[in-house]
This record gives structure tokens, C-alpha cells and sequence, in this order.
């Protein structure tokens, strides 16, 4: 099986938004990946849409890793926020953040998300920003306005004239006057701030005067110094494209003298849906993670969601599809859910024959379940492939077709790497009352004692001493 797994490393394709189409993926330097993906911008709790991004390059973390790349996963944390614009409160802004920041980790945990290689935090850059910023400046791509900073879109695009079909194809014109996201103060209503006076909440000491960094010039300066100025992979929800990831680029091409697009593979997750209506805070539009577990939503008949459900979920829907939320398709996923861990047990209910032959191609098997997570993360198919696995045990089970222990025991293993370690399911944990066992015993052990059957009643006692001391009638 080594041997597949080696050519599986070797054949993973990716769609990349840079070329609108699906590439064989080669790493810049060998057996290494670098990785970022744009995190939470902390001034609210995260949404289930937010999940999904999250979810899914936790898969190609998690993956990648399986495969024995070295892979460098870098996830940020947007800590800068203009928070007295958005919160009517007293408190600090950087105790806002921690108690949203708390609820982010809460959430993940949840959703069995592992932790990123490292997770820098947009507080701790200030002075790279600047630096970053003062060469923009010096290269007379941006100017400044009233303490602000903005980037100049025209003088970019008269150089390089690509802003805005870099990774979309759009009308610059249509696409602000849509959002209505100008300053009067700009050159040019599609330029975008990387400097923001403020002389009031967030703020840092700069040659400009006081205020923070834009929200672009951030990501652009963590992946840059954690990654270097070209890696391998970018990724967000498919809402950052435009405009953080188009600036993004522009302004890394600036930084770094050279026109790399900073990353080599950009990768996008589509949106969730409510009523085929964006998820948005910003929309009021949003479901809360922690309502969709708790039962406190209507569109689920207030039932409790495992967050285990809603991760694959969202798995089994191609990444680069939307997926509408409903009741319906919830309550469709706990029954795969079911099947599909179901699947392991019924594998250890095989009665085997030993021979050395088997009727099973456990090969094709395995290089079916490559195949399928190599072609773009096609987890859809992939799960297909284990629906086709659990008719084919039950064939074995049935003794329609036979199976030898050696691939028995490598579909066990197959199932469990897929399921657990690659895919991040996990069995629903129920809580055990051992004392109420214990008691139970004991009751048991009265009995045989009250029959005079010494012999066992002594044999439990001598077992229960080695958790608790036994005094006859009592414990």
C-alpha cells in the first residue's frame, strides 16, 4: 500500500483560482508545504459559514500531513478592528476581543478543527505593517490623504493593468458602486486603505500620525514573513476574492518586487446558504454555531445538531459548490453518519477463511479512495466509494463473497485513516457513570453472598479492591 500512497502524493490536482481551472499540484520546494488561510476577523462570534472554510483546510491540512508533507499551516487572527464604530459599550476593545477570540477556540474544539503551525495575531505585526506600508509609499504606489494611507489602483493598473481580473473578472466600477465602499477623500473610489487615521480606540504610533492598518496589508505582511514572500497555497471563502484577496496581491507584488500573486495556488470554499440567501453578519443573515448544537433554531425543529453531523455536512458538498442549509439534508447526513461508522464494526463481524487468496481487490480499493480525495478534495465521491465498501462487507458478512484476515485488517485500517484521521470524524463520546457500574457489581456480589456462592462473591470483591476498599455491606 506504500506504493499507492506514493503515487497519490504525486497526483494531487487542485483548482486554482488564479487559472480558473484544476492543476496538478507541484509544491515549490520539495515534500514542503506552505499554507495560509485568512482567519476570523475578531469583533463578533464566528458564523457556520465561517465553518466551512475552516472545516475544509483542516481536510487538506490534515491530508497533506498523511501524505508526509512538511506542512507549515499558517492561520490569522484579524485583532484590528474600528470597534467603537460597531460595539455601543464601555469596554476595552482587546477585552471584546479576547472573549470572542475564547469562543472561536471553543468552536473548533467542537468541530474537532486541529490548531495551525502558528497563529499570528494582526497586534503583533504593527511595526512589519509599517515597514510594509513605507515601501509601498517610496515605490509611489499609494499617497496620503488626511493621515490616511491608500493604495492607488490607477497608477497600479497603468504599470500592471490587471486589479480586478487577477482572481476575478469584474467591472471595477460596478463592482464599488454595488457596495458603495468609497471614502470622498481617495483619488479614486476603487482604491483601498492601508493606513486608517484614528485618533480614538485601536490605535499606534506611525510617521503618518496615529491610526492602524488596513485589513489587506495585514495577511499580505503575516504569510509574508512566517511563509516567505511566495508559498504554495492561500485560501479563504470564496467572499474574500475580491476585494481582500485582489489586494492583497497587489500590494504583495509591490512589497516583495515581483509579480509572484504572492501564492502559487489560490483556493476558494463556496458559500453557505439560508434560504439561498449569502450567510453574513454584516446581512443579519447567520446562524451561530453554538444555537445549531444547542437546539435553538427553527430551520432544525430545535433539535441538537452533533457538530460532528454539521462537519460532514459540509464535506459531503464539494468545496467549490454552495450549500443551502435545511432539516432535511441535516437529518440525511446523521443517517450516513451512522452508515458510515457502522462500517468499522461490521468489518470486525467478518468471519474469515484462511487462505491465502481473497475476492476482494483490495487495491483497487485503496487507489479508489485515493483517487477520489486527489481530483480536487471530491470528498462527495470519495464517500461514495465507502457507501460502495459497506454493500461489499455485508457481501462478506453474508458470505457471498470471501475475505482472508490480511484484508480484513487493511480495510479496517483504510476505513479508520479515511473516517478519523483525513476526513475528522470521530465517534459521538458518551459519558460513562462508572459509579453506577461499581454499585451494580457490588449489588451482584450481595447476592452471590446471601446464595452462598462464596467463591464468585469473593472473586468480585478481590477484583472491586483494586479501585476501592470493600467492607461487607459497605463500600
Amino acid at each position: 500500500m506504500k506504493i499507492i500512497k506514493y503515487y497519490a502524493k504525486k497526483n494531487i490536482y487542485l483548482y486554482n483560482s488564479l487559472t480558473n481551472k484544476k492543476e496538478k499540484f507541484i509544491p515549490i520546494e520539495s515534500n514542503k508545504i506552505g499554507m495560509y488561510v485568512c482567519g476570523p476577523t475578531i469583533y463578533n462570534n464566528i458564523h457556520l459559514g465561517n465553518l466551512r472554510t475552516f472545516i475544509f483546510f483542516d481536510l487538506l491540512y490534515r491530508y497533506f500531513k498523511h501524505l508526509n508533507f512538511k506542512v507549515k499551516y499558517i492561520r490569522n487572527i484579524t485583532d484590528i478592528t474600528h470597534l467603537e464604530f460597531k460595539l455601543n459599550c464601555v469596554k476595552e476593545p482587546m477585552e471584546i476581543i479576547q472573549k470572542y477570540l475564547l469562543n472561536f477556540y471553543f468552536i473548533l474544539k467542537k468541530f474537532n478543527i486541529l490548531s495551525p503551525n502558528i497563529e499570528p495575531r494582526s497586534t503583533g505585526h504593527i511595526i512589519e505593517q509599517i515597514i510594509n506600508i513605507k515601501k509601498i509609499l517610496n515605490k509611489k504606489f499609494a499617497y496620503i490623504k488626511n493621515g490616511s494611507i491608500y493604495f492607488d489602483i490607477k497608477y497600479y493598473n497603468k504599470i500592471f493593468g490587471n486589479y480586478g481580473n487577477i482572481l476575478n473578472n469584474i467591472d471595477l466600477n460596478k463592482e464599488i458602486n454595488l457596495n458603495n465602499n468609497f471614502i470622498e477623500e481617495k483619488n479614486n473610489k476603487y482604491d483601498f486603505a492601508i493606513w486608517k487615521k484614528s485618533k480614538t480606540g485601536m490605535n499606534w504610533v506611525s510617521p503618518w500620525g496615529k491610526g492602524n492598518p488596513g485589513w489587506h496589508i495585514g495577511c499580505s505582511t503575516m504569510s509574508n514573513k512566517y511563509l516567505g514572500n511566495y508559498f504554495d497555497i492561500h485560501g479563504g471563502g470564496i467572499d474574500l476574492k475580491f476585494p481582500h484577496h485582489e489586494c492583497e496581491i497587489t500590494q504583495s507584488n509591490i512589497i516583495n518586487n515581483n509579480n509572484n500573486n504572492l501564492a502559487k495556488y489560490w483556493i476558494h470554499t463556496n458559500l453557505l446558504t439560508i434560504n439561498n440567501k449569502k450567510m453574513s453578519k454584516s446581512l443579519n443573515n447567520f446562524i451561530k454555531p453554538n444555537d445549531i448544537i444547542n437546539g435553538k433554531l427553527k430551520i432544525t425543529n430545535y433539535k441538537k445538531i452533533n457538530p460532528i453531523i454539521i462537519r460532514l455536512y459540509f464535506l459531503q458538498t464539494h468545496y467549490r459548490k454552495k450549500i443551502n442549509i435545511s432539516n432535511k439534508s441535516l437529518l440525511n447526513t446523521e443517517k450516513n453518519y451512522k452508515i458510515l461508522f457502522n462500517i468499522l464494526n461490521k468489518i470486525k463481524k467478518i468471519k474469515h477463511k484462511f487462505k491465502t487468496s481473497s475476492e476482494i481487490n483490495i487495491n483497487k480499493i485503496y487507489k479508489n479512495f485515493y483517487l477520489s480525495i486527489n481530483d480536487d478534495f471530491n470528498i462527495p465521491l470519495l464517500i461514495y466509494n465507502m457507501f460502495k465498501i459497506n454493500k461489499i462487507i455485508d457481501k462478506c458478512i453474508n458470505k457471498e463473497l470471501n475475505i482472508n484476515l490480511n484484508d480484513i485488517n487493511k480495510l479496517y485500517k483504510l476505513i479508520k485513516i479515511f473516517l478519523i484521521d483525513i476526513l475528522g470524524l470521530k465517534f459521538k463520546n458518551k459519558n460513562i457513570n462508572f459509579k453506577n457500574i461499581i454499585k451494580q457489581i457490588y449489588e451482584i456480589r450481595n447476592e452471590m453472598r446471601e446464595k452462598k456462592y462464596y467463591y464468585f462473591s469473593d472473586k468480585i470483591r478481590s477484583i472491586l479492591n483494586n479501585f476501592l476498599c470493600i467492607k461487607d455491606n459497605k463500600i
